[in-house]
């Protein structure tokens, strides 16, 4: 099997430079990224994480708890009164103790989820729903005794359960003392039929009340919100946006890219022409050249830039979306968006040339490119995190750009070696071998052939750089050169130049007519 040589030092300079153009240049530029990304969600919204200011006010102005707005729910009278029927009867339980109430026993209808509670709930002020609905629902209620409720007030079901574990054994030893007495006033009877109501909470059933009843607030708040045209028009907005960038990062990164490659090569020339003999015109002629070599250069690859354009924008629409479905769960670090955002550029490249393969490359050949594209994706993650870590330490001027450029570097390097590693390798040569057996004799012609015909190119690359050592854009360049000037004494100077340089040996005398005129007579 054809093993591809490697340039190293080619290919980590265009690594690099794309790389400083594309994920750590433009992509900073573009890209504002912060914890939890860029769509809020109830998981986020609910420790202080918001993507919008919009949505931070709409919670700072929410309006502060009002007691009786909530305990004059129409929804709160009805359960209240039907409670008193059933209590009046006989057959009303203390949903905490799991006891029946007597007939002149104290009741009180409780919120499980405290009402202040549900009122400071960033996730349903983010769902738009009226708190009195959502404390006063079905779900949320229960009775229990007034010791029990009043001892609970506001506080979270599991801030009570706490509570009442750290004062069980303080309760216990009064209730003990009380009973010990030969004689209780009224005041310690009261005293101590209330301390006998709470020691008899049922601490697990709480618990499993608690639970059953945020299941059911978090379950209507999610459906809320995450079916609401709001959160789709926010998500879709955000996917758009965020596949608009990364496929304009990505095409314009390639095109300074190319321009730089250009500039690489002209400017060293261009110094070197003008260094000994300069000319305004020359001087302009070859920056003219170069940028009608550059627009060319630009041209001649629209395509590829229009396809990593559209490419990385679906990857773009991919990354914000996954993004947001991981914050409904759990938030997202910064430097995780921007990986994400990175993964997914390239796994729609592989996902394409895996789908349509486009130029019918073999099982083996296939699955080697896909590993290098995966493998790229891997490496400009862990530039991401090497370049998080610079910047904490890189807190010195210019220290970001210290800390971009060997964000690249290790990018770089990674991205090759997988590459050597996926061309060369021992075994991974066998690997491909192996599955390339599985291809149809016409795609094993085909890969023959263009196995054969990349020995060729090589073979006659060489050939040329033996037997004709010309250089294109020099001889270009000097034609250019000795068309700009306006006389002949100026084309004679750079003739003279070009002559010397070259180390030309003329068949005559220079300067001398009658040596000339005596080389033409021979001819």
């Amino acid at each position: 099997m054809y093993k591809a040589e490697i340039d190293w030092s080619h290919e980590l300079h265009e690594t690099v430079v794309k790389s400083l153009a594309t994920s750590f240049g433009l992509d900073f530029l573009l890209f504002k990224d912060k914890d939890g990304g860029n769509v809020d969600t109830i998981h986020n919204v609910r420790k202080g994480i918001y993507a919008t200011e919009k949505e931070k006010e709409q919670y700072d102005n929410r309006g502060k708890y009002d007691s009786h707005k909530y305990h004059s729910h129409r929804d709160y009278i009805a359960t209240n009164k039907q409670g008193k029927m059933v209590h009046q009867q006989g057959e009303l339980y203390d949903e905490y103790t799991g006891n029946s109430f007597h007939v002149n026993d104290k009741k009180n209808l409780d919120h499980i989820i405290s009402a202040k509670e549900i009122h400071d709930d960033a996730g349903r002020v983010l769902a738009d729903i009226i708190g009195e609905d959502l404390a006063n629902n079905e779900s949320n209620l229960c009775f229990t005794n007034e010791n029990i409720n009043k001892k609970k007030q506001d506080k979270s079901m599991e801030q009570f359960i706490l509570e009442l574990q750290n004062k069980r054994t303080e309760i216990q030893q009064e209730i003990a003392e009380l009973k010990n007495k030969s004689h209780l006033t009224e005041q310690e009877q009261k005293e101590l039929k209330k301390l006998e109501n709470i020691d008899s909470a049922n601490l697990a059933k709480m618990k499993e009340i608690d639970e059953k009843a945020r299941a059911n607030y978090n379950q209507k708040i999610n459906r809320e919100y995450y079916i609401s045209s709001k959160f789709a028009k926010n998500i879709t907005k955000q996917a758009a946006i965020s596949g608009f960038k990364m496929g304009t990062r990505q095409m314009l990164g390639l095109i300074l890219a190319e321009v730089w490659f250009e500039l690489k090569e002209s400017i060293p020339t261009i110094y070197e022409r003008n260094r000994q003999y300069f000319t305004i015109n020359g001087f302009i002629n070859d920056l003219m050249s170069t940028f009608n070599n550059i627009w060319h250069r630009i041209k001649k690859k629209f395509h590829t830039f229009f396809m990593a354009f559209k490419d990385s924008a679906i990857g773009g629409v991919l990354s914000s979306v996954s993004t947001t479905v991981i914050n409904i769960f759990l938030t997202t670090q910064k430097q995780i968006v921007k990986m994400l955002r990175e993964i997914w550029g390239n796994l729609v490249q592989a996902i394409k040339l895996i789908f349509f393969n486009p130029q019918s490359l073999p099982l083996g050949q296939l699955i080697k490119e896909v590993g290098k594209i995966v493998g790229a994706g891997i490496a400009v993650s862990c530039g991401v995190m090497v370049n998080s870590m610079l910047s904490q330490v890189c807190v010195f001027p210019f220290g970001a750009e210290i800390a971009a450029f060997c964000s690249t570097l290790v990018t770089g390097v990674i991205t090759l070696g997988v590459t050597y590693y996926l061309e060369n390798g021992e075994i991974c040569q066998k690997i491909w071998a192996f599955l390339d057996k599985f291809s149809d004799n016409s795609t094993k012609r085909l890969n023959f052939y263009r196995e054969v015909n990349e020995k060729l190119d090589c073979y006659l690359l060489e050939l040329y750089q033996l037997e004709f050592n010309i250089d294109t854009e020099q001889l270009e360049l000097f034609s250019l050169r000795l068309s700009s000037v306006n006389n002949e004494l100026e084309r004679s100077f750079i003739l003279e130049e070009e002559i010397k340089e070259r180390n030309i040996k003329l068949p005559y005398e220079k300067g001398n007519p009658d040596s000339v005129k005596s080389w033409l007579n021979s001819l």
